[in-house]
């Protein structure tokens, strides 16, 4: 395991979160009469496979640099500034371009007006303790410790993609409603923004859990990718030329930028 810390990480992450979605499916298909509730597969299965792989393979050292990445705020403001607005405007721009592809944006319909600020803060701190501190915080610095910032982006979101593919068989998901074609191509691309704003912002995941929070609550606050399939790819090739603009500054980091908290050998 000391050898393997990604390998060891990413099945662990994989076989409880599955295991927990698992059940869900198998009673959907009168298997079983009973499920684990899915929010267990964020809350328990991904912090156990992320800070047990991290005691398990760099002992206390690593445990702590997760820990710090989590509360790491003392960071340029304009990152704080980039993670809430570049979401908004992408959503923002997927409202005002549905009228060109036939179809209106439901704005409001899922998610009211009224209830966008504890969404959010609900939504911030989910994936900052969860998704985050698991994918950013412990995956992706040992990812850019073998390749580049931007080629690591792009693995860990194909790798996040496809940790959400029960997802897909559950009723009333999210991702039930979507194609997951669709969904690859907008994870990859939301990783390699996340991924730029992580390098940027000192390895914060705080920053990378206010980006996704915001991406989140705007999809579901505005719809863009659930009112039709047209506004979906749309809005899909809104964060591709997204993250292809910063694609370009990722790549160019150097290693002490990706990864100044080396804590395994």
């Amino acid at each position: 395991m000391k050898r393997y810390p990604l390998i060891t990480f990413f099945v662990l992450a994989f076989l409880l979160t599955w295991f927990v979605w698992g059940t869900s499916i198998a009673e959907q298909q009168g298997m079983i009469s009973w499920h684990i509730p899915q929010a267990l597969a964020f809350w328990l299965g991904l912090p156990i496979a992320t800070f047990g792989t991290a005691a398990l393979t760099g002992g206390w050292p690593a445990v702590k640099d997760l820990l710090l990445r989590i509360i790491r705020v003392v960071v340029n403001p304009v990152w704080y500034a980039a993670a809430l607005l570049i979401p908004a405007i992408l959503v923002t721009l997927g409202v005002l371009i549905a009228p060109l592809f036939g179809s209106a944006a439901g704005v409001g319909v899922e998610v009211p007006i009224g209830s966008l600020l504890g969404l959010f803060a609900f939504n911030a701190w989910m994936w900052l303790i969860t998704e985050e501190t698991a994918w950013r915080g412990f995956a992706l610095p040992r990812l850019q410790n073998k390749f580049n910032p931007l080629t690591a982006s792009v693995i860990l979101g194909v790798i996040w993609a496809v940790w959400h593919l029960p997802l897909f068989f559950i009723k009333d998901s999210f991702q039930s409603q979507i194609s997951f074609v669709g969904f690859l191509i907008s994870t990859v691309a939301t990783s390699v923004l996340i991924g730029w704003l992580f390098n940027r912002a000192k390895g914060s995941v705080l920053i990378a859990a206010l980006f996704h929070a915001t991406m989140d609550v705007g999809i579901a606050f505005t719809g863009v990718m659930t009112s039709g399939d047209a506004l979906f790819w749309a809005f899909i090739g809104l964060q591709v030329i997204a993250a292809i603009a910063v694609s370009f500054d990722l790549a160019k980091l150097k290693k002490f930028e990706r990864y100044p908290a080396q804590t395994e050998a």
